[in-house]
Order: C-alpha cells, then sequence, then structure tokens
C-alpha cells in the first residue's frame, strides 16, 4: 500500500468519525448500519435493511461498481440511509488494495464515492475540498 492509499484511508476513517461524532452524536469511529427487522423472516424486513444485505453481498462477491449503482439508485433522504452509505464505504475501505483493484474499483474511488453520497445526503464532509485533487497531482 502506497502513502496515497493509506492517506486515503485515514481521511475515510476521519470522515466516518465526524459522522459517527456530528450526526448521530456517538463517540464511536463507526458507523454501523444496524437492520430493523429479522434477517430470518423476510417480510419484517425494510427496503433499507433489503438493500443492505444486497449491498454486502454484492461486496464479497467482487460487485463493487455495481453495488454503488445500487446505493445510488436507491438512495432516500434519511437518517437511516446515512448509516447504509457510511457502513457501505467503510466495508470498501477495509478492503485491500488488491481486493479493489480485482474488482475494478481504487481507494480514490471509494473517498470521492463517499464524499459525493454524504453531500446528496446534506452531510458535507469535504470541508476541504479534497475530494477534487486534480490540482495537486
Amino acid at each position: 500500500m502506497g502513502f496515497q492509499d493509506d492517506w486515503m484511508m485515514r481521511q475515510i476513517e476521519m470522515m466516518t468519525r465526524f459522522i459517527a461524532n456530528v450526526v448521530f452524536g456517538k463517540k464511536e469511529s463507526e458507523v454501523q448500519y444496524e437492520v430493523i427487522g429479522d434477517i430470518n423472516d423476510s417480510t419484517t424486513l425494510t427496503p433499507t435493511d433489503i438493500l443492505h444485505l444486497k449491498l454486502c453481498r454484492m461486496i464479497r462477491e467482487g460487485e463493487i461498481c455495481q453495488a454503488e449503482d445500487e446505493l445510488y439508485d436507491n438512495m432516500e433522504y434519511s437518517e437511516k440511509y446515512i448509516q447504509l452509505a457510511s457502513d457501505f464505504y467503510q466495508r470498501l475501505n477495509r478492503l485491500s488494495d488488491r481486493e479493489l483493484e480485482t474488482a475494478g474499483f481504487s481507494r480514490d474511488e471509494v473517498y470521492e464515492g463517499y464524499v459525493d453520497m454524504m453531500a446528496r445526503l446534506g452531510v458535507p464532509v469535504d470541508v476541504f475540498g479534497q475530494a477534487d485533487r486534480s490540482d495537486y497531482e
């Protein structure tokens, strides 16, 4: 892992801590999506629960680009969706560079996707304008 990827991972972790503290008032360093319904009884699952389970499966199967598309296609403006999106990008951030590369994704895309999704949901996490670093590269 190169310096830039290590830096990017730390930036994603800091955004997650910010969201945990400011949006959810938690002193935790992660925002985990919690399934409301019973995963053994699909009739009790919310649409967001179902999407979360689908996204987790897609990540496991290396379908990261398609999973991110699903996340965007099903976006809704709610705290539960902020949890879902944060959980999604944290899961991607925990993948190795090799796993991301194999899935046709990069650490930069994880960062940029997270910043973009949070901005769309009304959570401005890119306060220093780091998402557009083209002037510095």
